[in-house]
C-alpha cells in the first residue's frame, strides 16, 4: 500500500481523500500539510493523518510519494526536499516549469537521487499519443481552452477586464505557453503538459464564455506520424471552479496505476 503525503489541502487534496474512503485508491494518506492548519486538520481528521507544522516535517516521514497540490509557487521548495529525502513526488502544479531552469534541475536531482517525478495529464486527452508522436517530428501543437468566465474571473480582473461585460464569446489570450500561464497561472496548466509531452511550444487560445459550464480543451497535434485532435468538455469541480474534475481523477488514477499489477496506456 502507497503511503502518501499532500502539500496543499484544497479541492484536488480532498479528492484524493475520498478516493481513498471509497476503496477507490490501494493507497493511505498518512501526512498532510498546509499553510492553512485549519485545513490539513480538517482532512486528516477523515483519514487519520498526521498533520505536519512544515514541508520539512512531512517530507521526513515514511512515505512513498511526496504530493504537490498547492501553487506554482510551492513546487521548486516541495520537490526538492521530496527528491533529496529519497521520496517520489506528483507535480500538480505544473505551470512551474515554464521556468525551464527548474525543470531541469529537477530533472537532474531526481537522477541523482533515482527517484521519479510524475506529471499527470490533468484536463485534457491524448497525451499518451502525443508522447508517442513526439519520438517523430512534431510541427504544430494547439490548445483552445474556452471557459466559463467565473473559472477565470480572478486572471481577467488583474488584466483589467471588465469581466461582467462580457455577454459573448471573447478570446482573452493568444500567445505561447509561458504568457498564458504567466497570466492565467490557475488555468492553463495543460499548456505546459501539451509542451513536456510534445517537446514543441503550444500555441494557446483562451476563450472567455458566459454561455457555458464546463472547462473544454481542444488540442491539436500534427506531426510526421499522426494528426492527433481531441476535445474535452470538462466539469469543473464543485469545490473550485478553476480546476476540472478531469484534473483531480487523472491524479487519482496515476495513485491507483502506481499499485496495479497492469498499466494501460503509455
Amino acid at each position: 500500500m502507497l503511503r502518501i503525503g499532500l502539500v496543499g489541502c484544497g479541492a484536488i487534496a480532498t479528492s484524493i481523500v475520498n478516493a481513498q474512503l471509497k476503496g477507490i485508491i490501494n493507497s493511505k494518506v498518512v501526512a498532510l500539510y498546509d499553510r492553512h492548519m485549519e485545513k490539513a486538520e480538517k482532512l486528516g481528521e477523515l483519514v487519520g493523518a498526521q498533520v505536519c507544522h512544515s514541508i520539512e516535517e512531512l517530507v521526513s516521514k515514511d512515505l512513498d510519494l511526496v504530493i504537490e497540490c498547492a501553487s506554482i509557487q510551492a513546487v521548486e521548495e516541495v520537490a526538492t526536499k521530496a527528491l533529496e529525502n529519497r521520496k517520489d513526488v506528483v507535480i500538480m502544479s505544473v505551470g512551474a516549469f515554464k521556468d525551464l531552469n527548474l525543470y531541469r534541475k529537477l530533472y537532474n536531482l531526481a537522477k541523482r537521487y533515482s527517484r521519479r517525478i510524475y506529471i499527470p495529464s490533468g484536463a485534457i486527452a491524448g497525451i499518451d499519443g502525443i508522447k508517442a508522436a513526439s519520438l517523430g517530428e512534431i510541427y504544430e501543437v494547439t490548445l483552445i481552452t474556452v471557459k466559463p468566465v467565473e473559472g477565470l474571473r480572478d486572471a481577467l480582473e488583474k488584466l483589467g477586464i471588465d469581466v461582467d461585460s462580457i455577454s459573448e464569446p471573447t478570446t482573452v489570450f493568444e500567445g505561447n505557453f509561458s504568457e498564458a500561464i504567466e497570466k492565467f497561472p490557475q488555468n492553463i496548466n495543460v499548456s505546459l503538459v501539451l509542451y513536456l509531452a510534445s517537446n514543441f511550444p503550444t500555441k494557446v487560445k483562451i476563450v472567455a464564455d458566459p454561455k457555458i459550464s464546463v472547462n473544454r480543451h481542444e488540442v491539436i497535434v500534427r506531426g510526421s506520424t499522426a494528426t492527433i485532435r481531441t476535445t474535452v468538455e470538462n466539469i469543473p469541480l464543485k469545490e473550485n471552479p478553476k480546476t476540472s474534475a478531469l484534473a483531480a481523477y487523472s491524479l487519482i488514477r496515476l495513485i491507483k496505476d502506481l499499485s496495479e499489477p497492469v498499466v494501460i496506456g503509455t
